[in-house]
């Protein structure tokens, strides 16, 4: 996978989850992301750039289709995913807290998706929420991307120190021991589901 394939895929993973559709993975791809701007392979800025871009114009799309042609579609799926509860919430917080919601709730999953697409029908008109969607798209992309970065490097950082000392029966111990808790959480999450 090349740098350009990670921009790509991280603008066009970021659009989608950026319109409010729920459990888009796109923890990966900024994992990759961090990975190759540790190996000097991408540009951290053109990354937050990039990712914010997308992410941008996703939440564009959400609020466009909140307001128009979608909104009776979306009344329908909004209501019996998320609950009208959600919404009276999101509701009352446009109205106590402005259009910081839309900046405050990029943060939590939960008011993301009824903040995105619920901002039109609830009087916010595009130009404020261009510009706080701008800035909430912004410091997640920056905090996630940086957060990703920083955390390829000190594993990077580790694992050539542990290269370095490793013998191959503690590799096989390590692996073994890796193998055993992942089996361990499968078998202890399918056992609570049951």
């Amino acid at each position: 996978m090349t740098s350009v394939h990670v921009y790509g895929l991280l603008f066009i993973l970021l659009l989608i989850e950026g319109i409010g559709i729920p459990g888009i993975p796109f923890e990966p791809v900024f994992l990759a992301a961090g990975y190759l701007i540790e190996q000097g392979q991408m540009s951290f800025w053109w990354t937050v750039l990039v990712g914010t871009i997308g992410n941008l114009l996703g939440n564009l799309l959400g609020y466009w289709l909140g307001a128009r042609p979608a909104r009776s579609f979306l009344d329908r799926v909004t209501r019996s995913y998320i609950g009208p509860e959600a919404i009276e919430r999101v509701s009352f917080w446009f109205k106590r807290y402005g259009p910081a919601v839309v900046v405050v709730s990029r943060w939590f999953g939960l008011i993301r998706t009824p903040a995105i697409v619920c901002a039109a029908p609830l009087g916010m008109d595009a130009l404020s929420y261009t510009l706080y969607s701008a800035i909430g798209a912004f410091t997640w992309t920056l905090a996630w991307q940086y957060a990703s970065w920083r955390g390829a490097h000190y594993f990077l950082e580790w694992w050539h120190s542990y290269r370095g000392l490793s013998s191959w029966g503690e590799e096989l111990f390590l692996a073994s021991s890796i193998l055993l808790a992942l089996g361990a959480a499968v078998y202890l999450y399918r056992k609570k589901k049951k």
